[in-house]
């Protein structure tokens, strides 16, 4: 190997050596808008202990909009368990047991893109609603041992959730949280190319729903 080839190695080395440290020395909060502004998403990336006792990643973040939709069709977007493929871009959202009028047992599969492996999610789904305040809230809990796991990796710290507030005159204000742990760990570098625009288009797929519903 020449000289010059060597050189460029090394400082390619160092600057993925620096960028990773950065990071890890940043894990604060950080609060980004999308380019047209409409959306807020706020982030996270540190590291958590799991059950195993292993340092693993975790990923926290809140995306907030204000749009012109209905109440009622927000909420039933979200009580329709099919949608959520649409919302979340996966392959498969499903019942797998109606435990109440406001709680489900539900079942995601994630078709990524390679090298990202395969995965899937169970989950249990609450729906509540404070009439006084004007909100709606579908929160989402990993319950990992409810269903047969099956060929693919399984997401098991899996926390989400959906509020809308009516703040009058045909406007809500959505939503939505998240703290999970991926089933690949990545480098934050990569993960932070994920915000603001994955949270954002999730919050403008059910937006879209809720106004085509």
């Amino acid at each position: 190997m020449n000289s010059g080839k060597s050189l460029s190695i090394i400082v390619l080395l160092n600057l993925l050596f620096i960028s990773e440290n950065v990071f890890a020395q940043t894990n604060d909060w950080k609060t980004e808008k999308t380019e047209d502004g409409k959306i807020t998403v706020t982030s996270k990336i540190s590291k958590r202990i799991d059950d195993e006792a292993n340092e693993v990643q975790l990923i926290e973040y809140m995306a907030t909009t204000t749009a012109n939709v209905n109440m009622q069709r927000c909420i039933s977007v979200m009580k329709d368990i099919s949608k959520h493929k649409e919302i979340l871009n996966e392959k498969v959202s499903e019942i797998i047991e109606t435990l109440s009028d406001n709680e489900w047992l539900i079942y995601y599969y994630f078709d990524a893109p390679w090298p990202i492996p395969n995965s899937d999610c169970v989950s249990k789904m609450n729906f509540s609603e404070d009439i006084t305040n004007g909100t709606a809230t579908f929160t989402l809990t990993a319950e990992s041992s409810k269903y047969d796991i099956k060929d693919v990796k399984r997401l098991t710290y899996y926390n989400v959730s959906y509020t809308f507030k009516d703040l009058g005159n045909g406007k809500v204000e959505m939503t939505s949280t998240a703290q999970l742990t991926p089933v690949m760990q990545a480098p934050e570098w990569i993960v932070r190319e994920f915000f603001p625009n994955g949270p954002a288009r999730y919050l403008e797929r059910l937006l879209a729903l809720s106004k085509g519903a």
